[in-house]
Order: C-alpha cells, then sequence, then structure tokens
C-alpha cells in the first residue's frame, strides 16, 4: 500500500451520463483507442484495468478473450454498479472488483497486462511521479502496459482541441475534485520505471495517443 496522501475525487456523481458525455464529445474515438492493440489483449491472462468506467473496455475484453482473469481497480461505487450489470453470470467468477482508490489498492498478485485508458490525466505529476513505480511493480517481466490518453495539445497547435480539454478539465473539477489541469505525456514515467515503448497508435486529428510498452526489468 502506499503511503502518500489520497487523491480525493469521486465519479459517483457523473456514472450515470458518463457515456453519454463520453459519445458526445468524442464519438466512438476513445473505445478505439482501448482495443487498438487487439492481439495483446488476446493473449493476455492476467489483467490489470485502472479506472474503467462504465464497463465498455471490459465488456469488449471479456468477449475476445475467453481465459483471462481480470482485475478492476476503481474508486467510484457507481462504476463498479456499472461495470458488474454488464458482466454475465458465466463470466463473473474471472472479474475482481475493487472500489478503493489506486493509491490505496494492494495485492501480492502478478499480473501479465495493465491497462491504463484515460486515467493517468485525473492525476498530477507528483502523484503520477509516486503511482506509476508502484504499479509497476505489479507487472510481471515482459508483461505489457498498454496506455491511452490525450496528446498535449499545445504542441500540436491544436487550438480547438486544447479549449475542448481545457473545458473537460473544468468540468471534471467541479464535479468529480481532480487535482490535475493537463494531461502529463505517459512516456516519461513509464521509461523511467523499466518500460520500453513497443507501438504507438496516434491519431493527432483526435488527440488520442495509446501507447504499448513491455516491462524490460
Amino acid at each position: 500500500m502506499l503511503q502518500f496522501c489520497v487523491n480525493i475525487m469521486n465519479f459517483d456523481h457523473i456514472a450515470p451520463i458518463y457515456n453519454i458525455g463520453e459519445n458526445i464529445f468524442f464519438g466512438n474515438q476513445l473505445n478505439l483507442a482501448r482495443t487498438v492493440f487487439t492481439d495483446e489483449l488476446m493473449n493476455s491472462r492476467s489483467v490489470l484495468l485502472l479506472g474503467e468506467g462504465r464497463g465498455k473496455f471490459l465488456q469488449e475484453l471479456l468477449a475476445i478473450n475467453h481465459c483471462c482473469s481480470v482485475t478492476i481497480v476503481d474508486s467510484s461505487t457507481r462504476m463498479i454498479r456499472y461495470q458488474k450489470s454488464i458482466v454475465t453470470k458465466a463470466n463473473f467468477d474471472r472479474v475482481n472488483f475493487h472500489c478503493v482508490s489506486i493509491e490505496t489498492f494492494s495485492t501480492n498478485q502478478k499480473f501479465d497486462l495493465i491497462c491504463s485508458f484515460f486515467f493517468w490525466d485525473c492525476f498530477t505529476v507528483q502523484q503520477i511521479n509516486k503511482l506509476v513505480p508502484y504499479c509497476s511493480t505489479l507487472l510481471l517481466t515482459k508483461g505489457l502496459w498498454i496506455n491511452s490518453d490525450f496528446i498535449d495539445l499545445m504542441n500540436h497547435r491544436n487550438y480547438t482541441n486544447y479549449f475542448k480539454i481545457r473545458l473537460l478539465y473544468l468540468f471534471f473539477h467541479l464535479t468529480t475534485g481532480i487535482r490535475a489541469w493537463r494531461v502529463e505525456p505517459f512516456k516519461f514515467f513509464a521509461e523511467e520505471n523499466g518500460l520500453r515503448l513497443l507501438k504507438i497508435d496516434e491519431t493527432k486529428k483526435n488527440f488520442i495517443s495509446t501507447e504499448l510498452y513491455q516491462k524490460i526489468i
């Protein structure tokens, strides 16, 4: 268990409209980003999902991989409830739900795949600096980590999308209590913690990047 100040944020209030908001702002782009590395999803046996929203990716994962066990860490009671509702009775024993923050999550299990989709944008650089090293200890050597998030928009001079992200951050500050105000590039934290970039799928038009890493140490 990590010993530092826990990030106090709560997505319970927006859980009922979460998918609606995602569809209005991004259509199907976020879901496409989550599933871009299908082969890696199919071959995994133990998967850790960091924040899973209402379960869109979980549903896809269970449909294409019939053997993996899944551990979900999500601090929202309502989100967990939605996730459970989409899991069929036949698959329920394959999924372990942990309604805790990542700061307080503790396990002895090791995983061959970690997925963090639009997760780290909720955390400050100081928090990420402490959380990524911990999460990397949960990944087996040669295990894979898939991360999707928004691109640093100012570097691409895409002001329309930049202001869209600013608006989203304001909304999440007011409704969930997140502390972050910008998207930190995950690549820096990954490489600092023994993860090597294998593949990247980046769509600048839709300002979304999905990266595949492998743990080398």
